[in-house]
């Protein structure tokens, strides 16, 4: 082997453990968000959980709201929850808030 072919595959080699490191440090992160729904009984995936983070928003909020309006029999998906939060995000601190906001739009529809 030549040597720009080593110090290339060397390269590949590094991005690869990179990347997969990137993704399971991801998993492990945004996980915990679902594996905490999932052990309270609520639907949400680790795809959406994802998306809302790559939006910007906070994951442990929105699945905190979420928790607490399935279980308090609310009719809402958790895109449902994200919409509020990003409609009322200037004023949400805590996960009790975006409770009121859902149901407050809920209401009004």
């Amino acid at each position: 082997m030549d040597g720009g072919i080593q110090i290339a595959l060397l390269i590949a080699v590094i991005l690869a453990l990179g990347l997969a490191f990137f993704c399971a440090l991801s998993l492990l992160l945004l996980g915990r968000h679902w594996l905490r729904a999932f052990l309270f009984g609520v639907p949400v995936s680790l795809l959406e959980i994802l998306g809302a983070r790559l939006r910007g928003n906070p994951p442990a909020l929105l699945v905190d709201a979420y928790i607490a309006l399935k279980h308090g029999g609310a009719d809402v998906t958790f895109r449902d929850v994200e919409n509020a939060y990003f409609d009322a995000r200037t004023r949400i601190v805590t996960s009790n808030e975006l409770v009121d906001v859902v149901n407050q739009r809920k209401l009004a529809k």
